[in-house]
């Protein structure tokens, strides 16, 4: 069902990028290097705060079970959380290898989009390696679902790249309007329509989640708050913004396979949990195997 195939040259980062900001779940202030790697090496987090430098690959191997976002971790321990974004950035920019230190344990958010990433990465520009990359060529349709009816439709593509098709679905008297929305997944239409799209929530479920402890440090302009009246105190980038960053979360996620997919997704309400499992599934049909995890002194 799923074959790899050997495309472009691998890339990485021309430099190093340096970034700083709050995490968007605990508001831990966070640095973050983003430094060139080697053929080979994937996408891999470091936390150069803690007494054994960890390293972690960033693939679905390592996905810890979490409520609203994508932590990755050894052993049941959390390494670093909300990883989404960046790995949306990284997938979508194309870069195939990269070392990220960071000293805390949660990306920074920024304005809770992908788009500093992208600027980032954009400024620093990209380089690439002698060795190919292997992608995972879907060569017949899969189907995944949960029990309250999300899905996840995969199918071959005309093209040898990534095309998602999102429906996002709350219902008819939900505070945010069902909405459908499409794209082929390449660096310019990542960067023009999808990067920029911010995390949100809905008013009705902000109570519980500072009553978790998160977002407490948050306010109107660093999120999308969606109500019946439209947005607290802000203003969509894009009439289908929610969607758009329902697609960026997905990319983010299926980053996690390790290599890039070529094939046509069609998610139905999905969320990350599902997400993950279709990363999981898709290495397994293509028997990837997983990087092994260190640590450095």
């Amino acid at each position: 069902m799923v074959e790899a195939v050997n495309k472009r040259l691998q890339q990485t980062l021309a430099g190093p990028v340096e970034l700083e900001g709050p995490g968007l779940f605990h508001g831990v202030p966070a640095r973050i290097r983003l430094l060139p790697a080697e053929a080979g090496t994937g996408i891999l987090f470091r936390r150069c705060d803690l007494t054994d430098f960890p390293t972690i690959p960033a693939r679905h191997d390592y996905v810890l079970a979490a409520t609203r976002r994508t932590i990755l971790g050894i052993a049941n321990q959390p390494i670093v959380e909300t990883v989404e974004h960046l790995m949306a950035a990284m997938a979508g920019m194309g870069v195939d290898n990269c070392l990220i230190e960071i000293n805390a344990p949660e990306v920074p958010s920024f304005d809770a989009s992908s788009r500093v990433f992208c600027d980032a990465i954009l400024d620093i520009g990209l380089q690439k390696l002698s060795d190919r990359v292997e992608s995972f060529v879907v060569t017949d349709q899969m189907v995944l679902g949960s029990e309250d009816g999300q899905t996840l439709l995969l199918r071959p593509y005309v093209r040898s790249l990534l095309a998602v098709t999102w429906q996002l679905d709350y219902g008819r008297r939900a505070a945010i309007q069902p909405q459908t929305y499409s794209a082929e997944i390449t660096p310019d239409t990542f960067v023009r329509e999808i990067a920029s799209a911010r995390t949100f929530v809905l008013e009705s479920e902000i109570a519980a989640l500072k009553g978790m402890g998160y977002g407490r440090h948050l306010t109107d302009a660093d999120l999308l708050v969606c109500g019946i009246d439209g947005t607290w105190n802000n203003r969509l980038r894009w009439p289908d913004e929610c969607v758009r960053h329902k697609l960026l979360d997905c990319i983010g996620d299926l980053a996690l396979c390790g290599v890039p997919l070529c094939g046509h997704l069609t998610a139905v309400r999905s969320g990350h949990k599902l997400n993950h499992r279709l990363a999981a599934e898709v290495s397994r049909l293509a028997g990837s195997e997983s990087q092994p995890v260190s640590s450095a002194a």
